[in-house]
């Protein structure tokens, strides 16, 4: 068992320099991460979303009642993802984790999913709708077929989960200032969070018709 999942090229690569890695000292380990990084990371716009009552939901209507409301929800979207320069990387629990080529690509992409998802609940009685809410960072990225690491991934991650509310886009600082202008205009500061010990300012996407929780 190996902690990268899948079989791409990609991720071959990787898992081999990690064990080429753990034979290696200091120095060598130093001149090796000097090497895979340059081949493997590249700057990329991350959004990971969150559904809203997730565990509330599951106990109430059961999990495969949610799976149910979940797969059509997202069904047919990843075409959509690639015509915005975006991909869908995986399905973690409740969670999307989506990759875009930058951050305007990014905030169609997010745009879209809401379209989708506001299609799909049209008509739907209360137990059967999603609301997500969005994280997005933006920075060098380790991009694998199946994964992608990095810590603009884990910033995305923490806005998406544990800070935005339904409806909401946040940004981090780095998403923030790769905004082009006009959109930039429209995100406004949000607070901080925690990270590290030090805050760090929040950005939130100002977007019409925005679902509130």
């Amino acid at each position: 068992m190996s902690l990268l999942r899948g079989g791409g090229p990609r991720t071959r690569a990787l898992r081999a320099a990690l064990r080429r890695r753990e034979r290696r000292d200091r120095l060598g380990r130093a001149r090796l991460d000097a090497r895979v990084l340059s081949d493997m990371t590249r700057p990329l716009a991350v959004v990971f979303t969150d559904t809203d009552d997730f565990t509330r939901k599951v106990a109430r209507d059961g999990i495969l009642h949610f799976l149910m409301a979940f797969d059509r929800g997202i069904r047919g979207l990843e075409p959509d993802l690639r015509r915005v320069g975006g991909r869908l990387v995986k399905v973690e629990a409740d969670s999307l984790l989506l990759v875009f080529r930058d951050v305007a690509a990014a905030c169609r992409g997010v745009a879209l999913v809401e379209a989708r998802i506001a299609r799909a609940n049209r008509g739907r009685p209360e137990d059967e709708r999603l609301a997500f809410s969005y994280g997005i960072g933006f920075g060098p990225v380790l991009e694998l077929e199946e994964d992608v690491f990095g810590l603009e991934v884990n910033l995305a991650s923490k806005l998406g989960e544990d800070r935005a509310r339904p409806g909401d886009v946040l940004l981090t600082p780095s998403a923030h200032a790769s905004l082009p202008p006009a959109q930039r205009r429209r995100a406004a500061e949000s607070g901080t969070v925690r990270f590290c010990g030090q805050p760090m300012p929040v950005y939130e996407l100002r977007r019409p018709g925005k679902r509130r929780g």
